[in-house]
Parts: structure tokens; C-alpha cells; sequence
């Protein structure tokens, strides 16, 4: 099992550089950045640090979106890093929560995602491309980088058997039972359209503290675990939801203040706690507890045909101590 983080570092560049050299030397295979300009240090200035302090990981965005930058943007950014870094790179793309929040738009569509792919397919590959009927000039120095969607919906799954090198998946340690339904359904979706189902490769996404209970962990996580509930919009995955919770759900999404996203202590974590959601929201995406239990999780995770844990790191909650923990459990699998 290999092993990645997610440095959602706000406002310290060193507390960034300081997790990312822990996991290059504890050897975790993978260091991705999220993308919400707002909040954090900008993307791809992020990366290149991050080829520079780990010089044999994987490195990627987790996760873009297509209306942050144009493709063309994207693609050179991106060929420019794995130049850089000796090939190390992928690209993780989504359609967009927080990201496209801070910019006023709505989520792109799976419609708009396809266009993406296509055009990012070509532009990598140095073909000339278009979009919206446009013509876009081809990448003079394109690299081959491999495309990984994040994918919640059925609609999504399919879209990531489809097309995509790999899937993104988040998941929690209560919720592998549902996970297992969402890898069997992108491997259905890629033998449908042809290809091998296993050459799609898996990357499970969680928000992690490693702390001697459950409770103290899932106190470290809440401003992340209220964002849970914003990746419920669509009629598919709100059908995800118990009905006893869906009226809460609602709640949220009317009175959730993106100005607040991901504040510790914050409005959001308040209504959250308010809306009695915290634990239902807690149980989708997060590993929280002692090394036990991740030891456990990644165990199933690797029965499941996994290929990469990616723990999410709230940068107020001693990640330095959770990179040692998975390392630990990784050692005792």
C-alpha cells in the first residue's frame, strides 16, 4: 500500500515544507496540494516547492477544477513540474467545491468535465485542440501526465471507468462497505467502455488524525468534515443520503458561508454541530482514532485493490504526528 498526503496548509509555508520532508523521509510515495486560492498558497507555486523537498514522490493536485484556469494554463503548469521533477506528476481534477465557490460559480457539470478531459488529452499529447469553438494553440513542451477524476455520483464513477487513468475516491474508516460499491461501479463502467477494469488505478482520499481516541481526532477534523456535506447536490447523490438526514442536509447547504470554508471553530462547524450532523458526516470520509484503526483500514483498503492511501491534513491538528502514525501502521500491516 502506498502512502500520499495532503497538506492543507493555510497561512505557514514552513509548516508545508516541514510535512512534506517527514513523509519523503518516512517514504510516502505520493505529496498532493489542494486548490482553493482563497484560503491557501497558490497551487503550483505549492508544487514546485514540493518537487524540491521530495524528490521521489508522486506530485499532483488534489483536486483542480476546470474553471480555476484555462486548460492551456493547466497543461503547462502542470508539463512544466514534471519536467522539473523528472516525470513525477498527475493530475487530480473535480468539478469543484470550495474552488469555485470563492469565485462565485457553480460546480462544472459532467458534461463540462468530459470537454475538459478531452481538451487536457490533447493538449498533453501536443495535439492542437478547441474549446467552446475555439481553436488553442498545442503545448510546445507537452509531457504525458495521467489524468485522475474525483468521483462521488453514478454519474461520476462512470465518467472515471470511462475515461480517467485513475479514480480519486474519498472515504471513511465506517463507510469501506460503500466504497467497495463505488470501485466495483468505476470498474464496471471501464469494461463497458472497453477497457481493463484493473488498469484503472485507486487513490482513497481521507481526512486523518492519528490521536489516542476517536473522539479527540474527529475534534481535529470538524472544519473539514462539515465540507461532507456540500458533496451532496445532485438528485443521485442526495439519493446517498438516510431520509432522516436529508431535511439536515438541506439546512446546511441554505446556510453554509463559504467565506468560513474550512475555519476551525468556525459558523460552519457550528451549524454542522447544530444540525446534529458531525458524526453521519464524520463517518463518510475521515480516519480518526488511534494507529489501530488505521492500521485496519488500510488493510481492507489493499484487499479492495486500492493502490494509494492519501491522507488529508489539516494543518492545526499535529499532522506530523498522523505522517508517523500511518507510517507506523503501515509498518504493522
Amino acid at each position: 500500500m502506498k502512502l500520499g498526503i495532503c497538506s492543507m496548509w493555510g497561512d505557514r509555508l514552513d509548516g508545508f515544507r516541514e510535512e512534506v520532508r517527514l513523509a519523503a523521509d518516512l517514504g510516502f510515495e505520493l505529496i498532493s496540494v489542494g486548490d482553493s486560492p482563497a484560503g491557501w498558497h497558490e497551487l503550483y507555486v505549492a508544487l514546485t516547492l514540493a518537487a524540491l523537498e521530495a524528490p521521489k514522490a508522486t506530485l499532483t493536485p488534489l483536486v483542480t477544477s476546470p474553471f480555476m484556469r484555462h486548460p492551456l494554463v493547466t497543461a503547462s503548469a502542470l508539463s512544466t513540474i514534471d519536467d522539473l521533477s523528472g516525470g513525477r506528476v498527475a493530475l487530480g481534477l473535480a468539478t469543484g467545491g470550495s474552488t469555485v465557490m470563492a469565485i462565485g460559480r457553480p460546480p462544472a457539470t459532467q458534461r463540462e468535465i468530459r470537454a475538459e478531459l478531452a481538451v487536457l488529452r490533447d493538449l498533453f499529447a501536443g495535439r492542437p485542440t478547441q474549446m467552446n469553438g475555439a481553436q488553442i494553440t498545442p503545448l510546445r513542451f507537452a509531457r504525458p501526465i495521467p489524468i485522475y477524476y474525483s468521483a462521488f455520483g453514478p454519474k461520476a464513477l462512470a465518467l472515471a471507468g470511462e475515461q480517467a487513468d485513475g479514480v480519486i475516491l474519498f472515504a471513511g474508516e465506517r463507510h469501506l462497505d460503500a466504497l467497495k460499491d463505488r470501485i466495483d461501479a468505476v470498474r464496471a463502467a471501464a469494461q463497458a467502455a472497453g477497457r481493463d477494469p484493473l488498469s484503472i488505478d485507486i487513490w482513497v482520499v481521507s481526512y486523518a488524525s492519528i490521536r489516542p481516541t476517536r473522539a479527540e481526532a474527529v475534534d481535529d477534523l470538524k472544519a473539514f468534515i462539515v465540507v461532507n456535506g456540500m458533496a451532496f447536490r445532485t438528485p443521485e447523490t442526495l439519493a446517498l443520503v438516510p431520509t432522516q438526514f436529508r431535511g439536515k442536509i438541506d439546512a446546511l447547504h441554505a446556510r453554509y458561508d463559504p467565506t468560513e470554508h474550512v475555519v476551525v471553530g468556525g459558523r460552519n462547524v457550528a451549524l454542522m454541530e447544530e444540525l446534529g450532523l458531525t458524526e453521519f458526516l464524520a463517518d463518510f470520509d475521515t480516519l480518526a482514532g488511534p494507529v489501530d484503526a488505521a492500521v485496519d483500514m488500510l488493510r481492507r483498503l489493499e484487499a479492495m485493490g486500492v493502490s494509494t492511501f492519501i491522507a488529508a491534513l489539516p494543518g492545526h491538528a499535529a499532522p506530523l504526528e498522523t505522517i508517523r502514525g500511518l507510517a507506523q501502521a503501515r509498518s504493522m500491516m
